[in-house]
């Protein structure tokens, strides 16, 4: 079965983007108002933590305005919410993007997950909790930003709804399942048992390198809309020149999630992605844990980056870092260290690089991956 993936171009937020949002949504029929009028919709930006829009970390607040007129033009009951990560302060994060403001403009309610309590799901073997927010919704819009990731290669609609596990919850997990491929399968978990999904990406400007919120912003110039996270993520996959295959959430989704794409044809010259610890998944697992000693993924600090703050030590779910008083950066445990990348995603200097050992390098070079 193929789900549509409607695409349109769109050169910026400013002048560019109410036109192209427009014939989007006219094109993808995903904001009807038969469908809308009287529903709880919860829309879900990427609100990873404390950066402007202009950092392309987070969801960019013009998109967020026009989804949520849309929304309350078609009768909807809307509602904003997420969980940042675990080191990130709410109301700075909230705003420092934007989203704080476009919230108390547009008279709508900022939900926050680590407030509206939690339910407990069993599924495919794994144990996690999702914010109950969410999973009262009637449908949910999530809008993820299209970035480049340390530890599944690509974040955008699949892994924008991790943060519908709450606080520090995705901290446990992060270290319950730290390989990528059983991350991926989580991911895939946690959205089998959530609510109907309009997903719209914001590529208009994303982010490439040490993502997801320490690469370099670059121009993408589209918008892309699916009801089906896994296709609409598939699509972008053709766009940006990464092998479905080798972003783990995606493995096994190719019958079942197959993309039809629509639209406007879009190229992206290049996509800078982070070298990761994706590659231990082309390794038997017996060979991984015999030669663990040189086969990882570990973060590398820069002293002239580092200020200290310790939000790297209170995000890493191994306790591998600690502060000393007489090093100017964190030191690490490399025998703790699961290489989750955790620590990366929340350094706000970006003073923290994932570093592959020899061996890793050699083997990505050899299979053309890395």
């Amino acid at each position: 079965m193929k789900h549509a993936v409607h695409f349109v171009r769109c050169a910026d937020y400013e002048t560019a983007l109410p036109s192209a949002f427009e014939r989007l949504v006219s094109a993808s029929g995903l904001f009807e108002e038969a469908a809308l009028r009287g529903k709880r919709v919860l829309v879900k930006p990427n609100l990873l933590t404390d950066r402007t829009p202009e950092q392309a970390v987070t969801t960019h607040p013009a998109l967020l305005r026009l989804v949520v007129r849309r929304l309350k033009a078609a009768g909807a009951v809307v509602s904003v919410g997420d969980s940042p990560a675990s080191t990130a302060n709410l109301n700075v994060t909230l705003e420092r993007s934007g989203i704080g403001a476009v919230c108390e403009e547009e008279g709508v309610p900022f939900v926050s997950f680590e407030q509206g309590g939690v339910q407990h799901f069993e599924k495919d073997g794994f144990s996690f909790l999702l914010a109950k927010p969410v999973l009262e919704a009637d449908l949910l819009v999530n809008l993820p930003k299209v970035k480049s990731h340390s530890l599944t290669k690509l974040t955008a609609a699949v892994k924008n709804l991790y943060g519908a596990v709450p606080g520090y919850s995705k901290t446990t997990l992060h270290r319950l399942y730290p390989k990528p491929e059983t991350f991926g399968r989580l991911l895939q978990a946690i959205w089998s048992v959530l609510p109907p999904a309009v997903n719209l990406a914001d590529a208009v400007v994303g982010m490439e390198g040490q993502g997801p919120s320490n690469g370099k912003p670059v121009r993408l110039g589209f918008l892309a809309v699916s009801d089906d996270p896994f296709a609409l993520d598939t699509a972008l996959c053709d766009v940006l020149h990464l092998r479905p295959a080798t972003v783990p959430y995606l493995k096994g989704c190719e019958a079942a999630h197959a993309p039809e794409v629509l639209g406007d044809e879009v190229t992206v010259p290049s996509f800078e992605i982070p070298s990761g610890s994706h590659l231990l998944d082309l390794l038997p697992a017996w060979f991984v844990h015999l030669a663990a000693h040189l086969l990882w993924v570990r973060p590398a600090f820069a002293p002239d980056l580092c200020i200290r703050c310790g939000k790297c030590v209170k995000a890493c779910p191994a306790t591998a870092l600690a502060l000393c008083a007489d090093a100017a950066f964190p030191r690490l445990d490399a025998k703790a260290c699961i290489g989750c990348a955790c620590c990366h995603e929340v350094c706000p200097k970006g003073a923290i690089r994932m570093k592959q050992s020899t061996i890793l390098r050699l083997v990505g070079a050899f299979k053309g991956l890395d």
